[in-house]
């Protein structure tokens, strides 16, 4: 008799199987993994992934969560609703624990809005896992990514980028021949392994002798003959070897149904007619589901009583068709059979199918059944209720924090709604209000060019309503969502225009005050100072003609912003200015106007920026990212510019744990322009610590995507630049800096962030001429010193032709110039060292003695250099002291690079200077001893290093192990006795 796969031993995967469990034992020493799985269908992917959990050991926790062809009704987070509904019922403290889980268990949804339920979730996810790992290793699998919404793919990088150290596993596993070039998850693979963490696991067909071996040991009747027909036939794939070993044929029709369904019809008539209303439903379906669909079809599917419905679905199983998941779930053995069943349908049949699935869903209130209805509804015709389902969907979604599959939903619904009777359409679903709801839906989600385009569809339904307005409001959203675009601001101003002339002759109303703000707004980025201010005293003048509260004291509060920004720009006293947006956030503190909260923190910082006020910049940003948090805003575009000067802020004073702690959100998980940004700051602490193979992925990232972001481009120059002198390659540092060079010519409004860059490349051409020299090669060093002339000339005209924030060149920029200043006088020579000294006294930022150290460390290294190249005693004597004090804020950065530059110029200068060592502690482990020397608990630890208290105390177990202690206080003894916490 024929026997299922699923019957026999792993055939063939030694290989493959042995993989898995080496990542896992892995895992379990604390170097977690992603492992994509990748192969055709019907290749044995669950059938390794079912091999492997099971033999994973009792020690270790598994958990599988599937996703499902749900065409266009796509289910949020679907595949870990199902993993952490498996995980409560084994830990049932687990979502007391992690609220933020409440949106994946049914009936517990808390209804969170916007992106604080989405990043709620995700961390609350993360640290369950976390948690759960701290006990046990944790083997997560996801099967069918191909199949993934977007929401669960987000969640799915969210969870890859933020492996570290925890004894996790993740598993994937997706058809590669359903992952074509334009399906969504080909950019996600090709983001993904690009981090460390992850690897591709690829499953080939067996080959000829595996195949037929397989076939032979499915069904042991068969003659040698036919097995091998067998085994061609199904080219290896195991299910098709599987499906045509028990059809005891190895003839494949002109279609694959064919074969797939020759397994059916062995089942008796009714088992039959369940199967085929079951592939209607998906491949996984509930009893409850399927029991009131028969019942609805009682006349073609024969059943007359509820125990033949229980014969027909053992009967289905016992012929390998459908399998049991849970104690009220059901699902096709594989996908390929349940819809090579749904394809044999008639269309007249598979409608009605449809048809009374829909009739059993209109009552049900549960989780996933409004997006149910609007798929059943919608294949049956019923457009009407296809349009209230695919509204109650798209809300549904939003509560859950999906704005991809609230957008997936709202735009369907905007398909259904010319094709639906006024009459029969919901209440409050205009096209103008689906159109609204979908641009912000498709801006939440990233999709920021779909966002414009419905935003100004927007604009013409609101002209075509009539309602002026309303129309004016509409203009009013559209332009500050242009704003936050970078090159379509004369087109934000166009619009808000048009919006202010539809307002200009009313009397005081909010949308007339939120018009001139945004038009103060908008002439700040293209018309200048004077028109912005004026625009700003006239939405002031307005809100404040207005009583009571509401939307016009937001409209003062952005207007005094932009005021406040205007006067920064004329070089103001920045005290000044904070006192404006200080007024501005007293206005709306506590208020549902976070963005102009948010943006009043933000503008603060910046103030403070200007004038190398870094550690007081960085007091507003926190603030500001902390109320983001709270209120759902952080991935919100000032959010996320917040979080970017977080990271810039948090490097400069030389917090480089806190800076590389955001390097977590640089993800796929956020896209669009402020992503950009974000890797492109975390660069700075990447290249400066020699995390060399992050860098390139981060560059890599970034290459095709310059054109978005001027300061991205700056941030991903400057550390392209120094990420290749680091790595001693000159030349390649010279032709970064000079194509960056030549793209910021065409960007004229980030000039001065090109001089950062102009001063890294003259450095980088002095390198070359030096080491050109070395070797005698003196035609290349003098064309290496034409390239560094040339940079500093554009690094002047920079400085002559841009416009400083603060109306004048600030502290940072002088030093800059500095730097260039510096960095050219090692072209012809060894450097002068009055340059180098004036470099570390800029870098200190004596006006608000909030400096840069590494920038200082640096340029002690080259005034060491210049120092040393003299000769004298006394020229040796401040060299070493200078080394000295540049060792010691490179080790306590981490700055790897430098730190080996100057001990390397120690040793060949033979200068006796110690050189600390950290032995076999990690930099995190020993952080994390530092600050337990200093007597902060493990909560403060963690709020100190942007880490759990569970991660610190994972970094204090190890640190105890490696140093043979029993407690904290005897690891911190033994790391000061070893010298381990010495300053370098």
């Amino acid at each position: 008799m024929p026997r299922l796969g699923s019957d026999l031993p792993l055939f063939a995967r030694d290989n493959e199987l042995a993989t898995l469990r080496g990542a896992l034992d892995k895992a379990r020493e604390g170097r977690p993994a992603t492992i994509l799985i990748s192969g055709d269908a019907g290749v044995g992917k669950s059938r390794l992934l079912h091999e492997f959990n099971t033999g994973a050991g009792d020690d270790v926790l598994t958990v599988t969560g599937h996703c499902l062809d749900t065409a266009d009704s796509a289910l949020p987070y679907l595949p870990f609703a199902e993993a952490v509904g498996a995980l409560s019922r084994r830990r049932p403290d687990l979502v007391a624990d992690h609220q933020g889980l409440r949106p994946l268990i049914p009936g517990q949804s808390q209804g969170t809005e916007g992106e604080l339920g989405r990043l709620g979730l995700f961390e609350a996810l993360h640290g369950a896992l976390t948690d759960l790992a701290s006990h046990q290793p944790v083997v997560l699998t996801l099967e069918d990514l191909h199949w993934a919404d977007r929401s669960s793919r987000d969640l799915l990088a969210f969870l890859t980028s933020r492996l570290s150290d925890q004894p996790l596993l993740i598993l994937g596993t997706y058809r590669a021949d359903a992952v074509h070039r334009s399906h969504p998850m080909r950019p996600l693979i090709a983001e993904l392994v690009r981090l460390p963490a992850v690897e591709r696991l690829h499953l080939a067909p067996f080959d000829a002798p595996h195949a037929a071996a397989f076939v032979r040991e499915l069904n042991t009747g068969l003659d040698d003959a036919t097995v091998a027909r067998i085994a061609q036939a199904s080219e290896g794939n195991a299910f098709l070897a599987e499906e045509l070993a028990a059809a005891e044929t190895h003839t494949i029709t002109f279609e694959l149904a064919e074969v797939l369904l020759s397994r059916l019809e062995r089942l008796p008539e009714v088992a039959q007619q369940v199967v085929r209303l079951a592939s209607v439903m998906g491949r996984v379906f509930t009893y409850r589901r399927l029991n009131s669909a028969a019942w609805n079809l009682l006349d073609e599917t024969g059943i007359k009583h509820e125990r033949e419905l229980d014969q027909a679905l053992r009967a289905a199983i016992s012929h390998g068709i459908l399998v049991q998941k849970s104690d009220d779930a059901y699902a096709f053995r594989h996908s390929l059979l349940g819809e090579a069943v749904y394809t044999d349908l008639l269309p007249g049949e598979r409608s009605r199918y449809h048809q009374r699935i829909a009739g059993t869903l209109g009552k049900d209130t549960g989780k996933g059944a409004a997006a149910e209805l609007a798929h059943h509804a919608y294949e049956s015709g019923d457009l009407a209720t296809a349009l209230a389902a695919s509204v109650q969907a798209a809300h549904e979604a939003d509560e859950l924090s999906a704005p991809a599959e609230s957008l997936l939903h709202f735009e369907r619904a905007l398909r259904l709604l010319d094709r639906v009777p006024d009459a029969d359409r919901p209440q409050g679903c205009s096209e103008l209000q689906l159109t609204l709801k979908a641009a912000a839906q498709a801006a939440a989600s990233g999709e920021i060019k779909r966002a414009l385009s419905y935003g100004s569809a927007a604009v013409a339904l609101a002209d075509r309503a009539g309602d002026r307005v309303r129309a004016a409001a509409t203009r009013r959203k559209h332009a500050k969502h242009l704003l936050a675009i970078e090159g379509d601001e004369e087109e934000a101003h166009r619009i808000a225009s048009e919006a202010w002339e539809l307002v200009e002759d009313d009397e005081p109303h909010a949308t007339k005050a939120w018009t001139q703000a945004i038009m103060a707004r908008a002439c700040l980025s293209v018309r200048g100072k004077r028109e912005a201010d004026e625009w700003a005293a006239r939405a002031i003048a307005t809100a404040d003609a207005i009583e009571g509260p509401g939307a016009h004291i937001a409209a003062k509060a952005d207007a005094i912003i932009s005021a406040g920004a205007s006067s920064l720009r004329r070089g103001d006293d920045v005290e000044a200015v904070l006192r404006l947006f200080a007024e501005a956030l007293d206005l709306v503190r506590g208020t549902c106007w976070h963005e102009v909260e948010l943006r009043a923190h933000f503008s603060s910082g910046i103030a403070c920026v200007e004038r190398a006020r870094t550690a007081d910049a960085l007091v507003h940003f926190d603030r500001g990212m902390a109320m983001a948090g709270e209120t759902g805003h952080k991935w919100s575009a000032f959010g996320l510019e917040t979080a970017v000067r977080q990271v810039i802020c948090n490097y400069m004073l030389g917090d480089w744990d806190a800076a590389d702690a955001a390097g977590e959100m640089a993800s796929s998980v956020v896209p669009g322009v402020v992503l950009t940004r974000l890797t492109a700051a975390v660069l700075l602490v990447d290249v400066a610590r020699g995390h060399f193979d992050t860098a390139d992925r981060r560059l890599a990232y970034l290459a095709d995507r310059w054109q978005l972001d001027g300061q991205g481009l700056a941030l991903a120059g400057l550390c392209g630049v120094e990420l290749e002198r680091w790595r001693h390659r000159p030349a390649e540092a010279v032709a970064v800096a000079e194509r960056t060079v030549d793209r910021m010519d065409k960007m004229r409004p980030y000039y001065m962030a090109g001089i950062s860059v102009c001063a890294a490349g003259v450095g980088a051409a002095a390198d070359l001429a030096h080491a050109a020299r070395r070797e005698g090669d003196l035609d290349t060093a003098k064309d290496a010193v034409a390239k560094g002339e040339r940079l500093l000339a554009r690094l002047h005209f920079f400085l002559e032709h841009g416009r400083p924030l603060s109306g004048e060149l600030g502290p940072e920029g002088r030093a800059w110039v500095a730097v260039g200043e510096a960095e050219a006088s090692r072209l012809d020579g060894d450097g002068e060292a009055d340059l180098w000294r004036e470099v570390i006294d800029l870098f200190a930022y004596s006006e608000s003695g909030q400096g840069e150290p590494y920038r200082q460390a640096y340029a002690r290294w080259r005034l060491a250099e210049t120092l040393l190249a003299r000769g004298d005693t006394a020229a040796r004597g401040d060299a070493a002291e200078q080394i000295a004090e540049a060792k010691r804020t490179a080790g306590r950065l981490g700055a790897d690079p430098l730190h080996t530059q100057l001990c390397a110029l120690s040793q060949r200068a033979r200068l006796d200077i110690a050189k600390p060592t950290t032995g076999p502690l990690t930099p995190r482990e020993l952080g994390v001893l530092r600050l337990v020397a200093k007597g902060l608990t493990n909560r403060q630890i963690g709020a100190e290093l942007y880490i759990s208290e569970k991660t610190v105390s994972v970094h204090l177990s190890r640190a105890m192990s490696k140093l043979g202690v029993a407690n904290r206080a005897e690891a911190v003894n033994a790391a000061h006795l070893r010298g381990y916490l010495a300053e370098r």
